[in-house]
């Protein structure tokens, strides 16, 4: 039992334990679509979206950014925490100067733009504990990250949930929410500054260096917030207030199963990292171990994921909400092609090969907004539902391509394989959903898990040997 026990790896379980408190922020959003209708939260959700963009011009990469270092150079790194929020505020100023504008031009007025104004302010505040919490797990403190995730959230919800039952006003619970995360941001960064030295001389050259390093990630994430999020903008645009609601209910459910996933993704990123810096001829094997968790872990809670999903629309939101179902029954599937395509990138990212990644993502980003363009006039919710599954399509195979032409290619062909493979098994719920009988559903499946099984094998990772 202790030799069992010994080889666990507590990492995943204490990054699981803290994705987990994402319930909590689930369970606060069903709880403003319940209180306040398809309507208010439409404007809810198109405001948090166009936040949600803007935070990677808040963040600039920089969370991303420190983990890798503090993970690769645990004994220095963590001095520049203080450098890097410093930062932060700089990118924040610079935020907040252009939203009026932007939201003015993207129909943003009114209660919305009070309410963009406010969800900014809040990603503000997230960008500061996000740098906070990558020193955090950079160091492996994987469980005290978790415990600052659970703290940071609980308090969120609980404060602002009890805001919006007294109050019924949008303007005043997203205004909580700004105050709690505030709060919450001192807290940790008073912590962090007992534990550990996270702060060093700073100087103008230092800061434009720091900016120049980052300038790869910040891209990256906003090609990849593009688009993540721009969906929800341009249906506020192109169509009505409830096909936006309708959308982003379902983006919601699909982000509870995306905590699997993260999770996986929270711990392999330092170890890729790590090894990077120390052992390099193990990063094989990491690829390996995340391909496995992934599809041992995530694929299977996809499937029961879409078999239910009639059901986790109407018992979580209502049958008013009955028409996201159409949506999600798209983006479910488009999640099990989208993780294997971010082991390359969560690759290229920890090992510095960051300036490979922002070409994938441009083309990913570009192809969205165009088929967002095109079908959300005449398909609303389910038109920006395709275009993810497009982008989803395209990142993992562009991503793919890159990890096999920097010396991988056998372990890009193989999670190529699995990828295709898999995402016939997570759609057949959902064309099940639409007429396909279960038996051959069932048919289908399971062939598919036996070549599934067959290529999780680790010999297919590892490169040939020259003799």
């Amino acid at each position: 039992m202790k030799k069992l026990l010994a080889r666990l790896d507590l990492s995943y379980l204490y990054a699981l334990l803290g994705e987990a408190t994402l319930a909590l922020t689930f369970v606060f959003y069903i709880t403003i679509a319940r209180v306040l209708g398809p309507e208010q939260y439409g404007i809810f959700a198109a405001a948090i979206a166009l936040a949600a963009i803007l935070s990677l011009f808040i963040q600039f990469g920089l969370p991303t950014l420190i983990n890798r270092e503090v993970a690769a150079h645990p004994d220095e790194a963590p001095q520049s925490t203080v450098l890097f929020l410093v930062l932060q505020g700089l990118t924040s100023l610079g935020v907040v100067i252009i939203l009026l504008p932007l939201a003015l031009i993207l129909g943003y007025t009114g209660e919305t733009l009070i309410v963009c104004y406010l969800a900014v302010f809040s990603e503000v505040c997230r960008a500061a504990i996000m740098t906070l919490r990558s020193t955090i797990k950079g160091l492996g403190w994987f469980r005290t990250e978790s415990v600052a995730v659970a703290i940071e959230r609980l308090a969120v919800v609980a404060i602002a949930t009890v805001v919006l039952f007294q109050t019924k006003n949008l303007i005043l619970v997203i205004a909580t929410v700004v105050i709690v995360r505030a709060v919450n941001a001192i807290g940790l960064l008073y912590y962090l500054s007992r534990q550990v030295k996270i702060s060093s001389l700073i100087s103008r050259q230092k800061l434009i260096n720091t900016l120049k390093i980052a300038y790869p990630f910040a891209l990256s994430g906003v090609l990849w917030i593009l688009y993540y999020q721009v969906d929800v903008v341009m249906l506020k645009s192109l169509s009505t207030g409830e096909e936006t609601g309708f959308y982003s209910a379902s983006y919601r459910i699909l982000e509870m199963f995306s905590a699997l996933p993260r999770v996986i993704f929270y711990v392999i990123f330092t170890r890729f990292a790590r090894y990077q810096t120390s052992e390099p001829e193990k990063l094989p094997e990491q690829i390996y171990k995340a391909t496995r968790l992934l599809l041992l872990a995530v694929i299977p809670s996809i499937v029961v994921a879409g078999l239910i999903q009639t059901h986790l629309v109407n018992i979580l939101y209502g049958e008013e909400f009955s028409q996201s179902v159409k949506s999600l029954s798209i983006l479910l599937p488009s999640l099990g092609i989208k993780m294997f395509g971010n082991v390359a990138d969560q690759f290229l990212q920890a090992t510095g090969r960051e300036k490979k990644l922002p070409r994938i993502l441009m083309a990913a980003a570009s192809t969205n907004v165009v088929i967002n363009a095109l079908l959300i006039p005449n398909f609303a919710s389910m038109g920006a539902a395709i275009a993810t599954l497009c982008s989803e399509c395209i990142l993992a195979i562009l991503s793919l391509r890159v990890l096999a032409q920097i010396g991988y290619s056998r372990a890009s062909q193989n999670i190529g394989l699995i990828t295709i493979v898999s995402s016939v098994v997570t759609a057949i719920p959902s064309l099940i959903l639409y007429g396909l009988t279960p038996v051959i559903g069932l048919g289908v499946m399971i062939p598919c898990i036996a070549i599934l099984l067959f290529r999780m094998r680790y010999k297919n990772f590892l490169e040939p040997t020259v003799s």
